[in-house]
């Protein structure tokens, strides 16, 4: 039986529902909001296989006393590497990026990669046509540095892109051991919601190409009518990956059919958490969450069973 989790609402296939106990009522703690610096990382270039030169950012693991041992080490595993994919407009210098790392580098060494056309990397963003190409030339690159263990997580837009990667680059040096995405999207161009609706006046007028540019530092490839693929058309592709599909509940981007649609497609093969408390992807993701986010990365990596969250 498939397990659905709703933050403190457990939900199964079935129907039948059980409350462990009331939801705490303090207000929820974010990342954005409890720490406020970070270093900048390690300065990696990386060259894709279409010739596009990405930035990317590498921290190492920092120990944690208070965390459960990982391998014999307090509270992190460095033979493990998280690929961190920003959403939408994301990079290494968005504060709530940087913010995040310190969370997931208390498991692992972390790896965060600007996406073309985003941040300092070159060439123009094509909204997903062919971004599964910086995600292979991260891991490529981790491989190379030795790293037994790979997991890639998304954000948005970013998560959209992990998604295809680890189902269409199936390869023994290609492969990741584990993917999570967050608040992703089932399929390319959706205009669900309001939000969503103004994002595409963005990409696909000029003035909004240049407010993008100017404003949001991406700069946009020309428009067209071909379409990137769609995480709901890969997914049957991905299985034995162990797949995290996490969504908040208060998504104003992508209602929570999207996160279910994929679950379904998996055929009972992913995981799916979905979040009280919790919008959209990395902004003012909850501590508790991106916690658990680091620890289900590296169990899942490393093949052991994901543990279930209360």
């Amino acid at each position: 039986m498939r397990r659905i989790s709703m933050g403190h609402l457990r939900v199964n296939r079935s129907g039948g529902r059980r409350c462990p106990g009331p939801a705490p009522t303090r207000a929820v703690r974010s990342v954005t909001g409890r720490i406020t610096t970070v270093d900048s990382g390690e300065p990696v270039l990386l060259l894709t296989e279409d010739q596009i030169q990405l930035f990317g950012s590498w921290w190492p693991a920092t120990p944690v006393a208070d965390e459960p041992a990982v391998n014999g080490r307090p509270g992190r595993n460095s033979d493990t590497l998280i690929i961190f994919i920003p959403g939408f407009t994301g990079h290494a210098r968005v504060a709530a990026v940087r913010r995040l790392v310190v969370r997931l580098r208390r498991r692992a060494d972390v790896f965060v990669v600007e996406l073309r056309g985003h941040g300092r990397s070159a060439g123009v963003s094509s909204m997903g046509a062919h971004e599964v190409a910086d995600v292979a030339a991260a891991v490529e690159w981790a491989r190379r540095q030795g790293y037994a263990r790979v997991a890639t997580v998304g954000f948005s837009f970013g998560a959209a892109v992990a998604l295809c990667h680890a189902a269409l680059r199936r390869g023994p040096d290609e492969r990741v051991d584990a993917v999570a995405a967050v608040s992703t999207p089932s399929r390319s161009f959706v205009r669900d919601t309001p939000v969503m609706r103004a994002l595409h006046v963005l990409v696909e007028t000029l003035p909004g190409r240049l407010v993008a540019r100017t404003v949001f530092k991406v700069r946009l490839a020309p428009p067209t009518e071909t379409l990137p693929p769609a995480p709901l058309e890969l997914m049957s592709a991905l299985a034995p990956t162990p797949v995290l599909l996490v969504h908040g509940l208060d998504d104003h981007y992508f209602p929570v059919e999207h996160p279910l649609a994929l679950a379904a497609a998996a055929d009972g093969h992913a995981t799916v958490w979905l979040e009280t408390g919790f919008a959209h992807a990395e902004n003012r993701l909850p501590v508790p969450l991106a916690d658990r986010l680091g620890r289900w990365l590296v169990q899942a990596a490393a093949a052991e069973p994901p543990r279930v969250h209360p």
